[in-house]
């Protein structure tokens, strides 16, 4: 069984308890960043391959639904994070929200969340979010 396949469930578990923080900030929040024209999104494709000590989690499509319904994009903005951290924040909610508006124009299209546990740059982790076509998708 693949890690790909054994992590599924905990990222459900994860989107939701970011919703639970977001929400709790979403009000009065700043946006995570303006909807972009849907020409200019990416093409939702097969999942990313997740490297060596890389973790990859792949939504239901119900879960990428609701992620755009709660616009968890927006709650990730609104986290209060020190003040040099805020761009890179944004940056995060940016790049999640990219990849749910380009996962939803897929039929039956989900989320993908790679992390990397390895720092870089003072991070604690890296993440990345992807589209993934419908039939990819759990």
């Amino acid at each position: 069984m693949s890690v790909n396949t054994c992590l599924r469930r905990p990222l459900a578990a994860a989107v939701m308890a970011l919703s639970v923080i977001g929400s709790s900030f979403a009000v009065g929040a700043a946006h995570a960043a303006p909807t972009i024209d849907p020409a200019d999104l990416p093409v939702a494709d097969v999942p990313m391959p997740a490297g060596e000590g890389e973790y990859s989690y792949i939504a239901t499509h119900e879960v990428t639904k609701r992620a755009a319904s709660m616009k968890l994009a927006d709650g990730i903005a609104s986290l209060p994070v020190p003040a040099q951290y805020r761009p890179a924040n944004l940056a995060l909610a940016a790049q999640f929200d990219i990849a749910v508006q380009s996962a939803l124009r897929s039929p039956g299209g989900c989320v993908q969340v790679v992390v990397d546990p390895r720092a870089r740059s003072g991070s604690l982790f890296n993440y990345g979010f992807f589209a993934v076509a419908g039939q990819y998708c759990p």
